[in-house]
């Protein structure tokens, strides 16, 4: 399988916007809920706050996958969730806010973070976490149970014709999210001619890389071998995250 190019400097600085953007989020929840905190109903300042919190909890899950799958290690999730409890506790002001969190862990799954990126013609890089939240305030009780999947899958599908020296490669890929189809933000397109040989890269340009605008993408080239061509395909999509697939002709 090709190496691909580490990002994790990219993955850290997600990170930190991710956490800049939750302190936000708290702080605005917080101040809804100071300016309410003489109304005998708190349900309204709860439910805002909740939201806040749990979308803070998706953009934490978000960047620490961006940072995994670049390099950074699966242990990058459980620290950012971590720092993102300090911040929650750190932030109450007249309620209290206890968030428990469980990254799962299975055969594909370590510390909640899966890259798993085959010579099959399918990638995934994916993170579950279980959430408990729980958010009081003086006249309320708040207690939910959700999961958060974010994931980014690749397959990818390649054909050749030709002779036994030059071939012409036909590649297509697409790109999905735990949502449906997605958005790639950079490609690149490497093959390999020969078993254990050097992989080589594919200008995109130059062969007319073309977008479909749902996630599936397409390229012919040219490509000189005497044994059966391998295709990788290296992907981040809009949020930063990593993945990649390789195929065989």
């Amino acid at each position: 399988m090709t190496q691909k190019r580490k990002k994790s400097d990219s993955g850290q600085a997600l990170i930190i916007t991710s956490l800049i953007i939750t302190m936000l989020l708290l702080s605005t929840a917080y101040y809804v809920f100071e300016i309410n905190n003489n109304v005998t109903d708190d349900s309204a300042s709860i439910d805002y706050e909740f939201s806040a919190t749990k979308l803070s909890t998706l953009d934490t899950v978000v960047s620490a996958l961006a940072n995994a799958s670049n390099g950074g290690g699966t242990s990058v999730l459980t620290a950012n969730l971590d720092r993102l409890v300090s911040i929650l506790q750190s932030h109450s002001y007249d309620g209290e806010i206890r968030l428990l969190f469980i990254p799962l862990v299975s055969a594909s799954y370590q510390n909640g973070i899966e890259t798993s990126w085959g010579s099959n013609g399918s990638g995934i890089s994916s993170a579950y976490v279980n959430f408990i939240l729980n958010e009081s305030a003086p006249s309320v009780n708040y207690c939910s149970q959700y999961a958060t999947n974010i994931t980014t899958a690749l397959i990818v599908q390649a054909s050749s014709t030709g002779n036994d020296s030059e071939k012409t490669v036909n590649a297509t890929w697409t790109v999905y999210s735990e949502q449906g189809f997605a958005l790639a933000k950079d490609i690149r397109v490497l093959y390999q001619n020969e078993t254990d040989g050097p992989w080589i890269p594919v200008d995109l340009l130059s062969n007319n890389l073309i977008d479909y605008g749902n996630g599936t993408y397409s390229l012919c080239f040219n490509a000189y071998a005497l044994s059966t061509i391998e295709v990788s395909a290296q992907v981040h999509d809009s949020r930063g995250i990593f993945v990649m697939a390789n195929a065989t002709c």
